[in-house]
């Protein structure tokens, strides 16, 4: 900074004028003139305007075929689009915010994504929906499957080319798979589709039985809603008790096709492994069920522990021990199956040459679950850890769901993309504790990349956290990225490469009135207006009302394929807020948290506080006679047991209280939030569960958590909470995007999960360049040899 001061001193600049220059702001100029710390993006200005270099303009630009991108001061021309789009693979996908971008870029002509994954229903729903909008055809590109069931890398690329297949009409691709090993993995299909149906046979005789009948006549019914029951039976892809007949869950390889020619019959003999591995599997889920029934949780979580302990009884049942042996001679025969085939070194070897040959993936793109590492979800998982309900335990690392992204470096050793694209909370950079255990997020899935396919695939990564405000999101979300690229085939440093696949030009601030301009009062869900009516409907935008922004124009985009604004939208649908609520939020200012409305520290608090312990501290002679004269004066002193209620509500939260009590006496009734237990949320004890949004900032982080309530998504200027179209459009997904398909509570949290398509369509932009100076270097390298 002494090199700052010396040239401003040189060049008679003045501080507002050098800052403007700079890049920086004038009290942050002035701050590092003073000797404060100066961070690496803020250096890289001051390096810039002593050099004499132009700092990159903080305008957002779209990137499209034709126009500039700096890469370290150097302008270079953006690369045209391949001969045909580049392949995307999307695991854990959710609803596909992070492949939109991608699918978006240059209306499509730079990526294609082939193959998205997750293991819930309603976002591959949802995806599949708009993948059709965006023109990849009538085939679904998105499927629901356990990353966890994938036993190796062979298995995976076979699973994939059998979709891949599918999704791009490649007949001859198809027939190339089919003919691998005379017909090997159409026998296959054929044998898990036999033993598939053997089992539900089986099952259903079980179930026929008087012993299963009265055994479910027993049963507690709510028992089957509760979570880790239901994750019983996922888990175990055990169809659930029923008296009716049972259907196969979707499972891996449980949709098979019709053979290319005569397939071989050949029935895998079960190996006493696969046995003795099936019936741990099933005895590991009972014992972790049993384990939860002794909770000693309150309230709800007493409730489940008692249903869930109906359930690990009825497991014990002689019904239910006859579905355990049907079930592991099922299991086990799927497992030998599958191990026969995909642990065939041979057939692995084929198929990995068939992929590379015909449908080669440029580009894998996800994120793995994040509650684990987030740091609101660590706290929800001890406090359930201590009441052993509900909660995904792993002794090796905390949350059973950090291992997922292990799940990630498996998908990626086995496809072995030109570059790769790793998302999650800003937190799985921290370290995680874990009874006694602790280690680095970020190192173990850099060591794992590292580590895969035996050197046949390194990778050069880079790592940085986006936080999407800066892009012209009009959020606060921040997360963390990983890109990686092949070390090999790199026009130069590979690591630098990587680097800018996550350089983005920033963009001004887009405030939360952007995604709520155009758009009326929305369908409120509750009393007459039932969930689909309200998602469904159709909502008339309001150009006229909107103006001209960049975030505009992206939320506002045609629809792949069209050229015009949709004129409608759907989802536009918010819960019904009880009239105590609404009155409520009516008196909260914009920006303001339930906990800013505590007085902790409020002197005439502490001085009430002190009064009333005073006169409970009186003898009671004392207060009696104190009594008397107040009444003689026409007065009148609380008895002693109201004189013990008061003091314990004159404390910080007081205020809020006042607030509560003078919206219950409109109301005729008390405000249902009037407890000890909500009026104690402060900072760190979620006293952000209510908020009301400021309009004229960026919204805090959308989050899942938005499935459950949007309590703290109270709207700006309205006594309600957001609905999920606005909650979309915070998120950047366009307008055309469709959700009303899906139930209110799963349109939240699907979008609470997402991955702005806005950020990572500018990561897209980045990613192709890359890839496109690669190939361009490539040819011209391959060009030299043949010359």
């Amino acid at each position: 900074m002494s090199r700052v001061a010396e040239a401003m001193e040189k060049r008679g600049t003045a501080l507002k004028a050098a800052a403007a220059a700079i890049g920086v702001g004038t009290a942050t100029l002035q701050n590092h003139l003073a000797g404060e710390h100066v961070r690496s993006d803020s250096a890289r200005k001051y390096e810039n305007w002593l050099a004499g270099r132009r700092e990159p303009s903080n305008v957002f630009v779209l990137p499209t075929a034709g126009t500039k991108i700096e890469v370290d001061g150097v302008d270079e021309e953006a690369a045209k689009p391949p001969k045909q789009p580049r392949l995307v693979v999307d695991i854990f996908s959710g609803c596909g915010g992070l492949s939109l971008g991608f699918d978006l870029l240059g209306d499509g002509k730079y990526f294609r994504t082939i193959l998205a994954l997750d293991n819930q229903a309603a976002p591959i729903a949802t995806l599949n929906r708009n993948a059709v909008q965006v023109g990849h055809g009538d085939h679904p590109i998105g499927r629901i499957t356990d990353l966890t069931e994938f036993t190796n890398e062979a298995e995976f690329l076979t699973f994939y080319l059998q979709h891949a297949a599918n999704v791009l009409g490649d007949t001859p691709l198809k027939a190339l798979l089919h003919g691998l090993q005379n017909g090997a993995f159409p026998s296959f299909l054929d044998a898990i589709a036999t033993v598939d149906r053997m089992f539900l046979d089986e099952l259903n005789a079980v179930r026929s039985m008087p012993e299963w009948r009265s055994a479910c006549e027993r049963l507690d019914r709510q028992a089957l809603n509760q979570t880790s029951v239901i994750g019983f039976h996922d888990k175990l892809h055990l169809p659930r008790p029923s008296l009716k007949v049972a259907a196969m869950p979707p499972l891996l390889w449980g949709e098979p096709e019709s053979s290319l020619g005569k397939t071989r019959k050949k029935k895998a003999k079960t190996e006493a492994t696969c046995i003795k591995q099936a019936e741990w599997e099933w005895d590991e889920e009972v014992v972790a069920l049993s384990a939860k029934r002794d909770a000693d949780g309150r309230g709800q979580l007493t409730a489940s522990a008692r249903r869930v302990s109906g359930f690990v009884s009825f497991l014990g049942s002689e019904a239910m021990l006859a579905v355990r042996v049907v079930w592991v001679r099922w299991r086990a025969q799927r497992l030998a199956l599958r191990r026969a085939l995909f642990e065939d070194e041979h057939f692995a070897t084929k198929v990995r040459s068939l992929y590379d040959e015909r449908a080669r993936v440029s580009v894998l793109v996800g994120g793995p679950p994040c509650q684990g590492f987030s740091r609101i979800g660590r706290g929800k998982i001890r406090s359930l850890r201590e009441a052993r309900v509900h909660v995904h335990g792993n002794a090796e690392a905390g949350d059973a769901r950090n291992l997922l992204f292990q799940r990630y470096v498996m998908v990626l050793g086995a496809l072995r993309p030109d570059a790769f694209l790793f998302e999650n909370v800003q937190h799985f950079q921290s370290v995680v504790k874990a009874d006694g255990v602790q280690f680095q997020a970020t190192e173990v899935l850099a060591e794992a990349i590292a580590n895969m396919s035996e050197g046949e695939a390194t990778y050069e990564v880079a790592s940085k956290i986006l936080d999407a405000s800066k892009f012209g999101i009009p959020q606060t979300r921040q997360r963390y990225f990983m890109a990686g690229v092949l070390a090999k085939g790199g026009t130069g440093s590979a690591s630098r490469e990587a680097a800018s696949c996550l350089t983005l030009g920033r963009a001004r601030e887009a405030p939360l009135s952007l995604a709520l301009a155009g758009l009326p009062a929305p369908g409120v869900v509750g009393g007459d207006l039932k969930s689909g009516d309200a998602m469904a409907a159709h909502t008339i935008v309001d150009d006229a009302a909107i103006g001209d922004h960049p975030f505009i124009r992206w939320i506002r985009q045609p629809r792949p394929g069209t050229t015009v604004p949709p004129a409608a939208v759907d989802a536009h649908a918010a819960r019904a807020a009880r009239a105590d609520d609404a009155a409520f939020f009516a008196l909260m200012g914009p920006g303001k948290r339930w906990m800013d409305y505590r007085a902790d520290d409020a002197q005439t608090t502490n001085d009430l506080g002190n009064l009333v312990k005073a006169l409970l501290a009186m003898p009671i002679g004392a207060y009696e006679t104190a009594a008397r004269a107040a009444r003689r004066a026409g007065e009148m002193l609380p008895d002693r047991e109201s004189l013990i209620a008061l003091e314990s509500r004159v404390n910080g939260a007081l205020p809020l209280r006042l607030l509560l009590e003078q919206v219950g006496e409109k109301l005729g009734a008390p405000h249902h939030l009037l407890t000890g237990t909500y009026l104690a949320k402060r900072e760190g004890n979620h006293g952000d569960w209510v908020a009301r949004m400021d309009a004229s900032r960026p919204a805090k982080t959308m989050v899942s958590h938005m499935g459950k309530d949007t309590y703290a998504y109270v709207h700006p200027s309205a006594p309600r909470t957001i609905s999920a179209r606005e909650a979309a459009r915070v998120q950047s997904f366009p307008d055309w995007f469709a959700l009303g398909d899906a139930a209110l509570t799963d349109a939240f949290k699907m979008v609470g999960n997402a991955v702005p398509p806005m950020l990572s369509y500018a990561i897209a932009g980045r990613v192709s360049h890359v890839l496109s100076q690669r190939e361009a270097a490539w040819r011209a390298g391959r060009g030299r040899q043949r010359a």
